[in-house]
């Protein structure tokens, strides 16, 4: 895992699809739900004609935790759901999710703070059974 001012990036030795699978996987285990999911790469070449690799946003969220936040401070639908980004090609994907800089920088109210860092955690768990902290290297799960 490296850590821009910005985002946390994991690698994985694996084909996109494949690590999109896998993606899912891991967030279902942590009880974690996709909202929502945009296809980047077909979106481009539909409206602008450009060919790019297979990149994916899958907008994770938890309802329990999205309900909270919204009930005590309503910008947290703002943040609720997390992006997160699946690029890669045929035998390399990287996995990129939002730094904690980034979500707790902006002077978050109390009440969303917490709920947001608890999904950013569960989100971050999650990409740490499919890739290792650091280097591209997959850990195998039975």
């Amino acid at each position: 895992m490296t850590k821009g001012p910005s985002m946390v990036t994991f690698s994985v030795a694996e084909p996109h699809q494949t690590t999109v699978r896998m993606v899912r996987k891991a967030l279902a285990q942590q009880g974690l739900h996709i909202s929502a999911e945009l296809d980047v790469t077909t979106l481009i070449k539909q409206e602008l004609g450009a060919v790019l690799a297979p990149c994916v946003v899958l907008y994770v969220d938890e309802p329990a935790l999205l309900l909270e936040a919204a009930i005590f401070h309503r910008g947290a639908a703002l943040l609720i759901p997390q992006a997160v980004v699946v690029s890669g090609n045929h035998h390399h994907t990287e996995v990129l999710v939002r730094g904690l800089d980034a979500l707790v920088d902006g002077g978050l109210p109390v009440s969303v703070r917490e709920p947001l860092l608890n999904l950013h955690a569960r989100i971050v768990q999650a990409m740490e059974t499919i890739a290792e902290r650091e280097g591209a290297h997959l850990i195998v799960s039975p």
